[in-house]
C-alpha cells in the first residue's frame, strides 16, 4: 500500500505562497503580514485515511508590519480541498454540499457550541479555524494540531475508560445542538441523506449488505440469517433513507432530532495520550456529513465504529447510559427550557433506527481491507470479491454474535 495518495502528492497550483499570505491576513485582521521563505506542501494523512477530499500540511513563517521585522512568526496548517483527479473521491464528492457544510460548522456553528459549552463549564476542544472559501475553489485551511500531541486515531477504541472522552464529546455536540436549535440557530437544514441514501455511498453500502450475506452462506447454523438478509435487501434503499428521516415530535411515531456528526468513526478521531500509550483526551473532526436527525446515527455509530467489539459487548448499556447522563447534563445546565428526552426515549430512537446497526454490521468487513485511493474504485466497477476475512475464525465470531443480538431485538424482521 502506497504511503499517500497519489492525488495529494501535487498540491493543486492555486494554493502557493499567495493564498496562504491572503489567508493568515484574514485570519490576523493584519494586512501587513508578509509570507518569509515560502510555503512547502507535504500530504496531510497516509493513504485510504480519507475519501472525500484532498489535504495538505504546511507551516507557515510570516513577518507582520505591526511587529519588529526581525520576530519571525509561524503557524502550522491543515489543508482541505476538493478532490480534482478522476476517479471514486472526485465522483463522491461532486455537487455534494459536503465543503459547504464543513464551513459552515466551523465559521458558525462549532464557535456558537464551544462558547455555550464554556459558560456552562463544559469544554469541547475543536480545531481553530484559519480560513474558509467555497469560491473561486472550495477550501478549508485549519490549524494543525498535532504539533500539540494530537494523534490520529488509527482504530477502534479498545477500552471503556479510554472511550468515555468521545463518548462525552458527542453528547456535548447534541445536548449543544439541541439547545441552539431551539433557542438561537435553526439547524434542520443540515441535511447529509441525498449523500448517503443515493449515488456511490448508497452503493457501497448495499453492495456491503449483500456481501455479508454472501460470505456468510456456507457458514453453518447461518441459514436463516441469509434467508432474512436477502428478503431485507429488497428494500434496502427504503430502509436506509428511513434511517436518515428527520424525526417529527407531532407525529405518532414521535422521536426527537439533534445535530449528528453522521460520519463518526474511528478515523475521525484525534487522541492525545500518556506514556504508556493510553489515551488521555478525544477530539471530533470532520465535519462534512454533518445531519439533523435522530441521535441513533451516531450513537449506534459509537458502539459500533468508535469502539472495538469485545467494548461493545461487554460496555454496550453502559456506554449509551453514560453518553444519556452527560447529553442531560448539559442540557440542565444550560437551562434548557423544553421536554429533556428521557433515556427511553434515546433507547426507542436506538431500536427505530436499528437498521442503521445492521448495516454497520454488514460492512465489518472494511476495517479488514487494506483501503487505498484505488479500493472502492475497483469496488465500484465490480472487482472486489467477497474479503478473505469471512475464513476468519474471529471474524466469524463477532458476525455471529451481532447478527444474534441484531435477531432477538427483532431488527432482522421485514
Amino acid at each position: 500500500m502506497a504511503e499517500y495518495d497519489a492525488d495529494e502528492l501535487q498540491a493543486p497550483a492555486w494554493l502557493n505562497d499567495q493564498f496562504f499570505e491572503n489567508a493568515v491576513r484574514s485570519f490576523a485582521n493584519d494586512p501587513s503580514i508578509e509570507i518569509v521563505g515560502g510555503c512547502e506542501l507535504r500530504p496531510a494523512t497516509k493513504g485510504g485515511d480519507h475519501y472525500a477530499s484532498i489535504m495538505f500540511r504546511t507551516t507557515v513563517r510570516y513577518r507582520s508590519g505591526r511587529r519588529s521585522q526581525s520576530e519571525e512568526q509561524t503557524l502550522d496548517l491543515v489543508i482541505k480541498a476538493l478532490p480534482t483527479a478522476d476517479g471514486f473521491k472526485r465522483d463522491l464528492t461532486k455537487d455534494s454540499g459536503l465543503f459547504e457544510t464543513e464551513i459552515k460548522m466551523y465559521s458558525e456553528v462549532l464557535p456558537a457550541m464551544t462558547k455555550l459549552l464554556k459558560d456552562i463549564g463544559e469544554h469541547l476542544e475543536v480545531p481553530r479555524l484559519i480560513y474558509a472559501a467555497s469560491d473561486p475553489n472550495a477550501v478549508i485551511v485549519l490549524e494543525d494540531i498535532s504539533p500539540h500531541g494530537w494523534l490520529t486515531g488509527r482504530e477502534c477504541i479498545k477500552s471503556f475508560d479510554e472511550a468515555l472522552y468521545t463518548v462525552r464529546n458527542i453528547a456535548m455536540l447534541h445536548a449543544s445542538s439541541l439547545y441552539l436549535h431551539e433557542t438561537t440557530m435553526n439547524l434542520s437544514s443540515f441535511n447529509a441523506s441525498n449523500f448517503i441514501t443515493t449515488g456511490p455511498v448508497l452503493a457501497i453500502f448495499s453492495r456491503g449488505f449483500d456481501d455479508l450475506r454472501r460470505g456468510i452462506e456456507k457458514w453453518p447454523g447461518c441459514e436463516l440469517y441469509v434467508q432474512k438478509l436477502k428478503k431485507l435487501h429488497e428494500t434496502f434503499q427504503e430502509r436506509w433513507q428511513r434511517v436518515y428521516a428527520v424525526n417529527s415530535p407531532s407525529s405518532s411515531s414521535g422521536g426527537y432530532n439533534v445535530l449528528n456528526h453522521a460520519d463518526f468513526q474511528w478515523k475521525n478521531l484525534m487522541h492525545k495520550k500518556d506514556s504508556e500509550g493510553r489515551i488521555v483526551d478525544s477530539m471530533l473532526i470532520d465535519y462534512q456529513c454533518c445531519h439533523w436527525g435522530s441521535p441513533a446515527l451516531d450513537v449506534l455509530s459509537l458502539i459500533d465504529l468508535i469502539v472495538d467489539k469485545d467494548t461493545k459487548m461487554t460496555r454496550r448499556d453502559e456506554i449509551i447510559y453514560q453518553y444519556y447522563q452527560q447529553f442531560a447534563l448539559v442540557l440542565r445546565k444550560a437551562g434548557f427550557q423544553g421536554k429533556i428526552p428521557s433515556l427511553v426515549d434515546l433507547q426507542v430512537e436506538l431500536l427505530r433506527k436499528g437498521f442503521h446497526e445492521l448495516v454497520q454490521a454488514s460492512v465489518e468487513s472494511f476495517k479488514y481491507v487494506e483501503l487505498t485511493e484505488s479500493t472502492f474504485d475497483e469496488f465500484n466497477a465490480g472487482e472486489m470479491g467477497i474479503h478473505s476475512c469471512f475464513q476468519d475464525k474471529e471474524f466469524q465470531r463477532v458476525i455471529c454474535a451481532e447478527l444474534e443480538s441484531l435477531l432477538h431485538r427483532g431488527l432482522l424482521d421485514e
